[in-house]
Protein backbone atom coordinates (compact mmCIF):
# COMPACT_ATOMS: atom_id res chain seq x y z
CA UNK A 1 0.00 0.00 0.00
CA UNK A 2 1.42 3.42 -0.91
CA UNK A 3 0.63 6.85 0.50
CA UNK A 4 -0.94 8.05 -2.77
CA UNK A 5 -3.48 5.21 -2.70
CA UNK A 6 -4.25 5.92 0.94
CA UNK A 7 -4.76 9.63 0.30
CA UNK A 8 -7.05 8.88 -2.65
CA UNK A 9 -9.07 6.42 -0.58
CA UNK A 10 -9.36 8.91 2.30
CA UNK A 11 -10.67 11.54 -0.09
CA UNK A 12 -13.43 9.17 -1.24
CA UNK A 13 -14.21 8.12 2.32
CA UNK A 14 -14.68 11.77 3.29
CA UNK A 15 -17.35 12.10 0.59
CA UNK A 16 -19.17 9.10 2.11
CA UNK A 17 -18.80 9.95 5.82
CA UNK A 18 -18.17 13.67 5.85
CA UNK A 19 -15.21 15.35 7.51
CA UNK A 20 -16.33 14.30 11.00
CA UNK A 21 -16.46 10.63 10.03
CA UNK A 22 -12.80 10.37 8.98
CA UNK A 23 -10.01 11.00 11.48
CA UNK A 24 -6.60 11.33 9.86
CA UNK A 25 -4.60 13.78 11.96
CA UNK A 26 -3.83 12.10 15.28
CA UNK A 27 -5.29 8.74 14.21
CA UNK A 28 -2.48 6.86 15.98
CA UNK A 29 -3.77 8.02 19.37
CA UNK A 30 -6.72 5.70 18.70
CA UNK A 31 -4.28 2.81 19.07
CA UNK A 32 -3.45 3.19 22.77
CA UNK A 33 -2.95 -0.35 24.02
CA UNK A 34 -2.40 -2.09 27.35
CA UNK A 35 0.10 -4.49 25.73
CA UNK A 36 2.45 -1.62 24.90
CA UNK A 37 2.40 -2.21 21.15
CA UNK A 38 2.12 0.70 18.74
CA UNK A 39 1.03 0.60 15.11
CA UNK A 40 1.12 3.06 12.23
CA UNK A 41 -2.55 3.99 11.65
CA UNK A 42 -3.17 6.28 8.64
CA UNK A 43 -6.81 7.06 9.49
CA UNK A 44 -9.89 6.06 11.48
CA UNK A 45 -13.25 5.64 9.72
CA UNK A 46 -16.44 6.05 11.74
CA UNK A 47 -19.50 4.90 9.77
CA UNK A 48 -23.01 5.33 11.18
CA UNK A 49 -24.83 2.56 9.31
CA UNK A 50 -24.30 -0.71 7.50
CA UNK A 51 -24.71 0.79 4.04
CA UNK A 52 -21.75 3.08 4.69
CA UNK A 53 -19.66 0.07 5.75
CA UNK A 54 -20.29 -1.55 2.36
CA UNK A 55 -19.33 1.65 0.53
CA UNK A 56 -16.13 2.04 2.58
CA UNK A 57 -15.03 -1.51 1.73
CA UNK A 58 -15.67 -0.95 -1.98
CA UNK A 59 -13.37 2.09 -1.85
CA UNK A 60 -10.76 0.05 0.04
CA UNK A 61 -10.88 -2.58 -2.70
CA UNK A 62 -10.56 0.00 -5.46
CA UNK A 63 -7.42 1.52 -3.95
CA UNK A 64 -6.21 -1.71 -2.26
CA UNK A 65 -5.95 -0.05 1.15
CA UNK A 66 -6.12 -2.40 4.14
CA UNK A 67 -8.83 -1.78 6.75
CA UNK A 68 -9.15 -3.26 10.22
CA UNK A 69 -12.62 -3.36 11.86
CA UNK A 70 -13.09 -2.94 15.62
CA UNK A 71 -16.35 -2.96 17.54
CA UNK A 72 -15.55 -0.57 20.39
CA UNK A 73 -11.76 -1.00 20.49
CA UNK A 74 -11.91 -1.97 24.16
CA UNK A 75 -10.18 -5.33 23.70
CA UNK A 76 -8.07 -4.92 26.85
CA UNK A 77 -4.98 -7.11 27.06
CA UNK A 78 -5.18 -8.35 23.46
CA UNK A 79 -4.29 -5.21 21.50
CA UNK A 80 -7.23 -2.84 22.15
CA UNK A 81 -8.05 -1.06 18.86
CA UNK A 82 -4.74 -1.81 17.13
CA UNK A 83 -4.52 -3.79 13.89
CA UNK A 84 -2.27 -6.81 13.49
CA UNK A 85 -0.16 -5.08 10.83
CA UNK A 86 1.02 -1.50 10.30
CA UNK A 87 -0.67 0.88 7.87
CA UNK A 88 -4.18 -0.49 8.29
CA UNK A 89 -7.00 2.06 8.38
CA UNK A 90 -9.18 1.46 11.43
CA UNK A 91 -12.87 0.85 10.76
CA UNK A 92 -14.45 1.97 14.04
CA UNK A 93 -17.92 0.41 14.27
CA UNK A 94 -18.87 1.88 17.65
CA UNK A 95 -21.51 4.17 16.06
CA UNK A 96 -23.37 1.11 14.79
CA UNK A 97 -25.14 0.65 18.12
CA UNK A 98 -28.68 -0.43 17.28
CA UNK A 99 -30.56 -3.14 19.16
CA UNK A 100 -33.42 -4.72 17.22
CA UNK A 101 -35.75 -7.70 16.91
CA UNK A 102 -35.96 -8.35 20.63
CA UNK A 103 -38.39 -11.21 21.22
CA UNK A 104 -39.29 -11.25 24.94
CA UNK A 105 -41.08 -14.56 24.52
CA UNK A 106 -38.27 -16.44 22.79
CA UNK A 107 -35.39 -14.58 24.43
CA UNK A 108 -33.42 -13.57 21.34
CA UNK A 109 -32.13 -10.14 20.35
CA UNK A 110 -30.11 -8.68 17.47
CA UNK A 111 -27.22 -6.30 18.19
CA UNK A 112 -24.78 -4.28 16.10
CA UNK A 113 -21.03 -4.02 16.89
CA UNK A 114 -21.29 -0.85 18.99
CA UNK A 115 -23.81 -2.34 21.45
CA UNK A 116 -22.03 -2.65 24.79
CA UNK A 117 -22.78 -4.83 27.78
CA UNK A 118 -24.08 -1.77 29.60
CA UNK A 119 -26.27 -0.69 26.68
CA UNK A 120 -27.90 -4.12 26.37
CA UNK A 121 -28.57 -4.16 30.12
CA UNK A 122 -30.24 -0.74 29.90
CA UNK A 123 -32.31 -1.86 26.88
CA UNK A 124 -33.54 -5.01 28.62
CA UNK A 125 -34.42 -3.05 31.75
CA UNK A 126 -36.37 -0.51 29.69
CA UNK A 127 -38.27 -3.22 27.81
CA UNK A 128 -38.98 -5.45 30.81
CA UNK A 129 -36.67 -8.07 29.39
CA UNK A 130 -36.31 -10.69 32.09
CA UNK A 131 -33.03 -11.96 30.72
CA UNK A 132 -29.38 -11.93 31.70
CA UNK A 133 -26.76 -10.03 29.69
CA UNK A 134 -23.80 -12.27 28.70
CA UNK A 135 -21.37 -10.25 30.81
CA UNK A 136 -17.61 -10.51 31.27
CA UNK A 137 -15.23 -8.88 33.73
CA UNK A 138 -14.06 -6.45 31.03
CA UNK A 139 -16.69 -3.91 32.00
CA UNK A 140 -19.88 -2.28 30.71
CA UNK A 141 -18.18 -0.38 27.85
CA UNK A 142 -17.16 -3.52 25.94
CA UNK A 143 -18.93 -4.86 22.85
CA UNK A 144 -21.32 -7.80 23.03
CA UNK A 145 -20.64 -8.67 19.39
CA UNK A 146 -16.86 -8.31 19.61
CA UNK A 147 -16.62 -10.57 22.64
CA UNK A 148 -18.83 -13.22 21.07
CA UNK A 149 -16.80 -13.28 17.84
CA UNK A 150 -13.61 -13.70 19.88
CA UNK A 151 -15.34 -16.66 21.58
CA UNK A 152 -15.29 -14.97 24.97
CA UNK A 153 -17.01 -16.49 27.97
CA UNK A 154 -18.47 -15.66 31.37
CA UNK A 155 -20.00 -17.39 34.36
CA UNK A 156 -23.66 -16.64 33.57
CA UNK A 157 -25.77 -19.59 32.34
CA UNK A 158 -24.72 -19.38 28.66
CA UNK A 159 -21.00 -19.57 29.43
CA UNK A 160 -19.72 -19.78 25.84
CA UNK A 161 -20.76 -16.50 24.23
CA UNK A 162 -20.26 -17.61 20.63
CA UNK A 163 -22.45 -20.64 21.37
CA UNK A 164 -25.26 -18.12 22.05
CA UNK A 165 -24.92 -16.59 18.56
CA UNK A 166 -27.75 -17.94 16.40
CA UNK A 167 -27.35 -15.79 13.28
CA UNK A 168 -24.73 -13.56 11.66
CA UNK A 169 -24.95 -10.85 9.01
CA UNK A 170 -21.74 -9.47 7.53
CA UNK A 171 -20.41 -7.23 4.78
CA UNK A 172 -17.89 -9.17 2.68
CA UNK A 173 -14.65 -7.52 1.52
CA UNK A 174 -16.18 -6.64 -1.87
CA UNK A 175 -19.08 -4.81 -0.21
CA UNK A 176 -21.75 -7.49 -0.69
CA UNK A 177 -23.93 -8.64 2.21
CA UNK A 178 -23.66 -12.14 3.68
CA UNK A 179 -26.73 -13.78 5.18
CA UNK A 180 -27.41 -17.37 6.12
CA UNK A 181 -29.54 -19.49 3.74
CA UNK A 182 -32.62 -19.61 5.98
CA UNK A 183 -32.77 -15.80 6.06
CA UNK A 184 -32.19 -15.53 2.32
CA UNK A 185 -35.00 -18.03 1.71
CA UNK A 186 -37.46 -16.00 3.78
CA UNK A 187 -37.25 -17.68 7.21
CA UNK A 188 -35.37 -14.93 9.08
CA UNK A 189 -37.27 -15.44 12.33
CA UNK A 190 -36.62 -19.15 12.68
CA UNK A 191 -33.05 -18.54 11.52
CA UNK A 192 -32.55 -16.51 14.70
CA UNK A 193 -33.89 -19.36 16.82
CA UNK A 194 -31.65 -22.14 15.46
CA UNK A 195 -27.88 -21.77 15.41
CA UNK A 196 -26.86 -24.18 12.67
CA UNK A 197 -29.13 -23.04 9.84
CA UNK A 198 -29.05 -24.97 6.57
CA UNK A 199 -26.08 -26.29 4.59
CA UNK A 200 -22.40 -25.76 5.48
CA UNK A 201 -21.99 -23.72 8.67
CA UNK A 202 -20.23 -20.66 7.24
CA UNK A 203 -21.02 -18.37 10.20
CA UNK A 204 -18.03 -19.88 11.97
CA UNK A 205 -15.68 -18.23 9.47
CA UNK A 206 -16.49 -14.86 11.06
CA UNK A 207 -15.45 -15.98 14.55
CA UNK A 208 -11.72 -15.33 15.08
CA UNK A 209 -11.46 -14.71 11.36
CA UNK A 210 -11.12 -11.93 8.81
CA UNK A 211 -13.61 -12.95 6.12
CA UNK A 212 -16.05 -10.07 6.52
CA UNK A 213 -17.20 -7.18 8.70
CA UNK A 214 -19.92 -8.54 10.98
CA UNK A 215 -22.65 -5.90 11.29
CA UNK A 216 -25.34 -7.91 13.13
CA UNK A 217 -25.51 -10.92 15.37
CA UNK A 218 -28.60 -12.47 16.87
CA UNK A 219 -27.99 -13.99 20.29
CA UNK A 220 -29.97 -16.19 22.63
CA UNK A 221 -30.30 -14.80 26.16
CA UNK A 222 -30.52 -16.78 29.38
CA UNK A 223 -33.74 -16.05 31.33
CA UNK A 224 -33.54 -14.56 34.81
CA UNK A 225 -33.92 -17.50 37.22
CA UNK A 226 -36.03 -17.47 40.35
CA UNK A 227 -32.90 -17.30 42.51
CA UNK A 228 -29.21 -16.53 42.02
CA UNK A 229 -26.98 -17.67 44.87
CA UNK A 230 -23.22 -17.22 44.80
CA UNK A 231 -21.02 -19.73 46.57
CA UNK A 232 -17.45 -19.22 47.73
CA UNK A 233 -15.08 -21.92 48.89
CA UNK A 234 -11.41 -22.15 49.76
CA UNK A 235 -8.57 -24.38 50.85
CA UNK A 236 -5.55 -23.26 52.85
CA UNK A 237 -3.49 -26.24 51.71
CA UNK A 238 -2.04 -26.03 48.20
CA UNK A 239 -1.53 -29.82 48.28
CA UNK A 240 -5.32 -30.25 48.12
CA UNK A 241 -5.44 -28.79 44.60
CA UNK A 242 -5.17 -32.20 42.92
CA UNK A 243 -8.24 -33.36 44.86
CA UNK A 244 -10.15 -30.08 44.40
CA UNK A 245 -9.89 -30.06 40.58
CA UNK A 246 -11.78 -33.33 39.89
CA UNK A 247 -14.32 -32.27 42.50
CA UNK A 248 -15.03 -29.15 40.45
CA UNK A 249 -15.67 -31.43 37.47
CA UNK A 250 -17.97 -33.60 39.60
CA UNK A 251 -19.95 -30.50 40.69
CA UNK A 252 -20.52 -29.42 37.10
CA UNK A 253 -21.64 -32.88 36.09
CA UNK A 254 -23.95 -33.28 39.06
CA UNK A 255 -25.44 -29.76 38.84
CA UNK A 256 -25.00 -28.97 35.15
CA UNK A 257 -28.37 -27.27 34.79
CA UNK A 258 -27.95 -24.92 37.74
CA UNK A 259 -24.17 -24.50 38.28
CA UNK A 260 -22.65 -23.64 34.91
CA UNK A 261 -19.15 -22.35 35.68
CA UNK A 262 -16.66 -22.21 38.54
CA UNK A 263 -13.57 -20.03 39.00
CA UNK A 264 -10.46 -21.10 40.93
CA UNK A 265 -8.02 -18.33 41.94
CA UNK A 266 -4.59 -18.61 43.52
CA UNK A 267 -3.59 -16.46 46.49
CA UNK A 268 -1.73 -13.83 44.45
CA UNK A 269 -4.74 -13.37 42.17
CA UNK A 270 -6.94 -12.80 45.23
CA UNK A 271 -4.45 -10.36 46.76
CA UNK A 272 -4.44 -8.32 43.55
CA UNK A 273 -8.13 -7.55 44.19
CA UNK A 274 -7.68 -6.71 47.87
CA UNK A 275 -4.52 -4.66 48.37
CA UNK A 276 -2.26 -2.27 46.42
CA UNK A 277 0.90 -3.77 44.95
CA UNK A 278 3.73 -3.40 47.53
CA UNK A 279 6.39 -2.07 45.17
CA UNK A 280 8.92 -1.66 47.99
CA UNK A 281 8.72 -5.38 48.84
CA UNK A 282 9.20 -6.63 45.26
CA UNK A 283 12.53 -7.92 43.96
CA UNK A 284 12.95 -7.22 40.25
CA UNK A 285 9.21 -6.67 40.12
CA UNK A 286 8.28 -10.00 41.71
CA UNK A 287 6.97 -10.54 45.25
CA UNK A 288 9.11 -13.11 47.09
CA UNK A 289 7.29 -16.19 48.43
CA UNK A 290 7.67 -15.12 52.11
CA UNK A 291 6.12 -11.73 51.31
CA UNK A 292 3.20 -13.39 49.49
CA UNK A 293 2.66 -15.68 52.49
CA UNK A 294 2.78 -12.72 54.89
CA UNK A 295 0.29 -10.71 52.83
CA UNK A 296 -1.99 -13.71 52.46
CA UNK A 297 -1.94 -14.30 56.21
CA UNK A 298 -2.68 -10.67 57.09
CA UNK A 299 -5.61 -10.54 54.64
CA UNK A 300 -6.93 -14.02 55.39
CA UNK A 301 -6.32 -15.24 51.83
CA UNK A 302 -6.07 -19.04 51.36
CA UNK A 303 -3.92 -20.94 48.87
CA UNK A 304 -6.90 -21.42 46.54
CA UNK A 305 -10.29 -19.74 46.41
CA UNK A 306 -13.28 -20.73 44.33
CA UNK A 307 -16.46 -19.01 43.24
CA UNK A 308 -19.56 -20.06 41.34
CA UNK A 309 -23.29 -19.42 41.21
CA UNK A 310 -26.48 -21.43 41.46
CA UNK A 311 -29.14 -20.40 38.92
CA UNK A 312 -32.34 -22.20 39.86
CA UNK A 313 -35.77 -22.22 41.48
CA UNK A 314 -35.82 -22.10 45.28
CA UNK A 315 -36.43 -25.84 45.55
CA UNK A 316 -33.63 -26.77 43.15
CA UNK A 317 -31.29 -24.23 44.79
CA UNK A 318 -31.81 -25.88 48.20
CA UNK A 319 -30.96 -29.27 46.71
CA UNK A 320 -27.92 -27.79 44.92
CA UNK A 321 -26.57 -26.36 48.17
CA UNK A 322 -26.80 -29.81 49.77
CA UNK A 323 -24.93 -31.34 46.81
CA UNK A 324 -22.23 -28.66 46.99
CA UNK A 325 -21.72 -29.29 50.69
CA UNK A 326 -21.46 -33.02 50.06
CA UNK A 327 -18.98 -32.74 47.20
CA UNK A 328 -16.87 -29.72 48.19
CA UNK A 329 -16.89 -30.30 51.95
CA UNK A 330 -14.15 -32.98 52.03
CA UNK A 331 -11.69 -30.96 49.90
CA UNK A 332 -12.27 -27.41 51.20
CA UNK A 333 -11.86 -25.56 54.49
CA UNK A 334 -14.76 -23.18 53.95
CA UNK A 335 -17.95 -23.07 51.87
CA UNK A 336 -20.38 -20.16 52.14
CA UNK A 337 -23.45 -19.05 50.19
CA UNK A 338 -24.16 -15.38 49.47
CA UNK A 339 -27.10 -13.52 47.91
CA UNK A 340 -28.06 -9.85 47.64
CA UNK A 341 -29.92 -9.89 50.95
CA UNK A 342 -26.83 -11.09 52.82
CA UNK A 343 -24.63 -8.45 51.16
CA UNK A 344 -27.07 -5.73 52.26
CA UNK A 345 -26.87 -7.11 55.81
CA UNK A 346 -23.06 -6.88 55.74
CA UNK A 347 -23.31 -3.26 54.57
CA UNK A 348 -25.64 -2.43 57.46
CA UNK A 349 -23.25 -4.06 59.93
CA UNK A 350 -20.34 -2.03 58.52
CA UNK A 351 -22.12 1.21 59.47
CA UNK A 352 -21.97 0.16 63.13
CA UNK A 353 -18.27 -0.73 63.16
CA UNK A 354 -15.40 1.60 64.13
CA UNK A 355 -12.98 3.27 61.69
CA UNK A 356 -10.68 0.99 59.70
CA UNK A 357 -12.70 -2.14 60.42
CA UNK A 358 -15.80 -0.49 58.96
CA UNK A 359 -13.85 0.50 55.84
CA UNK A 360 -12.54 -3.04 55.41
CA UNK A 361 -15.95 -4.67 55.87
CA UNK A 362 -17.62 -2.17 53.52
CA UNK A 363 -14.92 -2.82 50.91
CA UNK A 364 -15.57 -6.55 51.19
CA UNK A 365 -19.31 -5.95 50.80
CA UNK A 366 -18.75 -3.76 47.73
CA UNK A 367 -16.57 -6.44 46.11
CA UNK A 368 -19.15 -9.13 46.85
CA UNK A 369 -21.89 -6.90 45.51
CA UNK A 370 -19.97 -6.32 42.28
CA UNK A 371 -19.43 -10.06 41.83
CA UNK A 372 -23.11 -10.74 42.48
CA UNK A 373 -24.22 -8.12 39.96
CA UNK A 374 -22.11 -9.79 37.28
CA UNK A 375 -23.71 -13.12 38.17
CA UNK A 376 -27.09 -11.42 37.81
CA UNK A 377 -26.15 -10.35 34.27
CA UNK A 378 -25.45 -6.72 35.17
CA UNK A 379 -22.02 -5.52 33.99
CA UNK A 380 -19.69 -3.45 36.15
CA UNK A 381 -15.99 -2.62 36.30
CA UNK A 382 -15.15 -4.22 39.65
CA UNK A 383 -12.92 -6.86 38.02
CA UNK A 384 -11.33 -4.23 35.77
CA UNK A 385 -9.43 -2.77 38.73
CA UNK A 386 -6.96 -5.64 38.28
CA UNK A 387 -5.48 -3.86 35.24
CA UNK A 388 -4.33 -0.98 37.50
CA UNK A 389 -2.42 -3.13 40.02
CA UNK A 390 1.03 -2.39 38.57
CA UNK A 391 0.49 0.80 36.54
CA UNK A 392 -2.09 3.24 35.30
CA UNK A 393 -4.00 6.13 36.81
CA UNK A 394 -7.50 5.37 38.07
CA UNK A 395 -10.07 7.75 36.58
CA UNK A 396 -12.13 10.07 38.75
CA UNK A 397 -15.03 8.48 40.63
CA UNK A 398 -17.96 7.97 38.29
CA UNK A 399 -15.77 7.97 35.17
CA UNK A 400 -15.54 4.65 33.28
CA UNK A 401 -12.27 2.76 33.56
CA UNK A 402 -10.28 2.55 30.34
CA UNK A 403 -7.03 0.66 30.97
CA UNK A 404 -5.57 1.52 27.54
CA UNK A 405 -6.21 5.25 27.95
CA UNK A 406 -5.20 5.24 31.63
CA UNK A 407 -1.70 3.81 31.06
CA UNK A 408 -2.18 0.27 32.39
CA UNK A 409 0.20 -2.51 31.35
CA UNK A 410 -1.72 -5.75 30.78
CA UNK A 411 -1.29 -8.74 28.47
CA UNK A 412 -3.63 -11.72 28.82
CA UNK A 413 -2.25 -15.25 28.51
CA UNK A 414 -5.36 -17.43 28.22
CA UNK A 415 -4.54 -21.12 27.67
CA UNK A 416 -6.84 -24.14 27.82
CA UNK A 417 -6.16 -26.72 30.54
CA UNK A 418 -7.84 -30.12 31.06
CA UNK A 419 -9.87 -30.41 34.28
CA UNK A 420 -7.53 -33.06 35.62
CA UNK A 421 -5.54 -32.69 38.82
CA UNK A 422 -2.13 -33.71 37.51
CA UNK A 423 -2.48 -31.52 34.41
CA UNK A 424 -3.49 -28.47 36.45
CA UNK A 425 -0.46 -29.02 38.69
CA UNK A 426 1.83 -29.20 35.65
CA UNK A 427 0.25 -26.01 34.36
CA UNK A 428 0.64 -24.15 37.68
CA UNK A 429 4.29 -25.24 37.87
CA UNK A 430 4.85 -23.89 34.34
CA UNK A 431 3.34 -20.47 35.14
CA UNK A 432 5.21 -20.18 38.43
CA UNK A 433 8.47 -21.15 36.71
CA UNK A 434 8.24 -18.85 33.68
CA UNK A 435 6.58 -15.64 34.91
CA UNK A 436 9.09 -14.61 37.62
CA UNK A 437 11.95 -14.89 35.12
CA UNK A 438 10.47 -11.83 33.39
CA UNK A 439 9.48 -9.79 36.44
CA UNK A 440 5.84 -10.94 36.28
CA UNK A 441 3.91 -12.11 39.32
CA UNK A 442 2.04 -15.38 38.65
CA UNK A 443 -1.61 -14.39 39.11
CA UNK A 444 -3.73 -17.39 38.08
CA UNK A 445 -7.44 -17.90 37.48
CA UNK A 446 -8.92 -21.15 36.17
CA UNK A 447 -12.46 -20.86 34.75
CA UNK A 448 -14.45 -23.87 33.63
CA UNK A 449 -15.70 -23.49 30.06
CA UNK A 450 -17.35 -26.92 30.25
CA UNK A 451 -17.01 -29.97 32.51
CA UNK A 452 -13.83 -31.07 30.74
CA UNK A 453 -11.74 -27.95 30.25
CA UNK A 454 -10.57 -24.84 32.08
CA UNK A 455 -9.64 -21.65 30.38
CA UNK A 456 -6.98 -20.05 32.51
CA UNK A 457 -6.43 -16.32 32.47
CA UNK A 458 -3.02 -15.09 33.60
CA UNK A 459 -2.72 -11.28 33.55
CA UNK A 460 0.84 -10.23 32.75
CA UNK A 461 0.86 -6.92 34.64
CA UNK A 462 3.70 -4.45 34.16
CA UNK A 463 4.61 -0.77 34.28
CA UNK A 464 3.80 0.48 30.79
CA UNK A 465 5.84 3.64 31.35
CA UNK A 466 8.97 1.48 31.59
CA UNK A 467 10.16 0.33 28.15
CA UNK A 468 12.23 -2.50 29.67
CA UNK A 469 9.29 -3.77 31.72
CA UNK A 470 7.07 -3.65 28.62
CA UNK A 471 9.62 -5.63 26.60
CA UNK A 472 9.98 -8.21 29.39
CA UNK A 473 6.21 -8.67 29.62
CA UNK A 474 5.98 -9.32 25.88
CA UNK A 475 8.94 -11.70 26.12
CA UNK A 476 7.13 -13.44 28.97
CA UNK A 477 4.07 -13.97 26.79
CA UNK A 478 6.18 -15.55 24.05
CA UNK A 479 7.98 -17.75 26.60
CA UNK A 480 4.64 -18.91 28.02
CA UNK A 481 3.37 -19.79 24.54
CA UNK A 482 6.56 -21.73 23.83
CA UNK A 483 6.43 -23.56 27.17
CA UNK A 484 2.70 -24.17 26.74
CA UNK A 485 3.26 -25.69 23.33
CA UNK A 486 5.62 -28.24 24.89
CA UNK A 487 3.23 -28.96 27.77
CA UNK A 488 -0.02 -28.90 25.77
CA UNK A 489 -1.46 -25.66 27.19
CA UNK A 490 -2.14 -23.23 24.34
CA UNK A 491 -4.34 -20.09 24.24
CA UNK A 492 -7.92 -20.06 23.02
CA UNK A 493 -7.41 -16.55 21.61
CA UNK A 494 -4.37 -14.49 20.64
CA UNK A 495 -3.23 -10.91 20.95
CA UNK A 496 -2.27 -8.92 17.87
CA UNK A 497 1.46 -9.66 18.28
CA UNK A 498 0.92 -13.43 18.56
CA UNK A 499 -0.98 -14.13 15.34
CA UNK A 500 2.18 -15.51 13.76
CA UNK A 501 1.91 -18.72 15.79
CA UNK A 502 -0.90 -19.80 13.43
CA UNK A 503 1.32 -19.33 10.40
CA UNK A 504 2.64 -22.87 10.50
CA UNK A 505 3.72 -23.26 6.90
CA UNK A 506 2.52 -26.56 5.52
CA UNK A 507 -0.29 -27.30 7.99
CA UNK A 508 -3.62 -28.26 6.46
CA UNK A 509 -5.36 -25.60 8.58
CA UNK A 510 -3.12 -22.80 7.35
CA UNK A 511 -3.50 -23.86 3.73
CA UNK A 512 -7.28 -24.17 3.81
CA UNK A 513 -7.87 -20.98 5.81
CA UNK A 514 -5.59 -19.00 3.52
CA UNK A 515 -7.21 -20.37 0.37
CA UNK A 516 -10.69 -19.49 1.67
CA UNK A 517 -9.45 -16.01 2.57
CA UNK A 518 -7.96 -15.50 -0.88
CA UNK A 519 -11.26 -16.53 -2.48
CA UNK A 520 -13.32 -13.84 -0.69
CA UNK A 521 -10.57 -11.21 -0.30
CA UNK A 522 -8.05 -11.60 -3.14
CA UNK A 523 -6.49 -8.20 -2.43
CA UNK A 524 -6.13 -8.95 1.30
CA UNK A 525 -7.62 -5.62 2.31
CA UNK A 526 -9.61 -6.83 5.34
CA UNK A 527 -7.74 -7.25 8.66
CA UNK A 528 -4.60 -8.74 7.10
CA UNK A 529 -2.77 -11.15 9.39
CA UNK A 530 -5.67 -11.63 11.79
CA UNK A 531 -5.83 -15.36 12.67
CA UNK A 532 -5.63 -16.40 8.99
CA UNK A 533 -2.08 -16.61 7.59
CA UNK A 534 -1.24 -14.65 4.47
CA UNK A 535 -0.85 -16.59 1.23
CA UNK A 536 1.43 -15.83 -1.69
CA UNK A 537 -0.41 -14.53 -4.74
CA UNK A 538 1.14 -17.37 -6.75
CA UNK A 539 -0.74 -19.81 -4.49
CA UNK A 540 -4.16 -18.18 -4.89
Amino acid sequence: MNSTSTESAIAEWVTILGESGVVAAGAESFGASTIGTTRTIPAVLRPENQEQVAELLQVAQRWQVAVYPVSTGNNWGYGSANPVEDNCVILDLSRLDRISDFDPEMGVVTVEPGVTQGALRAFLDAHEGEYLVPVTGAGPTCSILGNALERGYGITPITDHFAAVTKIEAILPDGTRYQTPLSELGAAEVDGLFKWGLGPYLDGLFSQGNFGVVVNITIALAPVPETVTAFFFSTKDDAKLEALVPTVRAVLRALGGSVVAINLLNSQRMLSMMTPFPEDKAINGVLPAPEVESMAHSHGVPAWSGVGAIYASKEVARAARRTLRRLLGPVTDRLIFINRRKVDTVRNVARLLPGRLATRVKGMADTLSGALEIMHGTPNDVALALAYWRSGELPAPGEPKNPARDGCGLIWFAPLVPIRGKDVRRYIDMIERVCPQYGINPLITLTTVNDRCFDSTVPLLFDRRDADATARANDCYRALVEAGQKEGFLPYRLNIDAMGMLNTGDSAFSRLASQLKAAVDPNFILAPGRYVPRIKRSEV
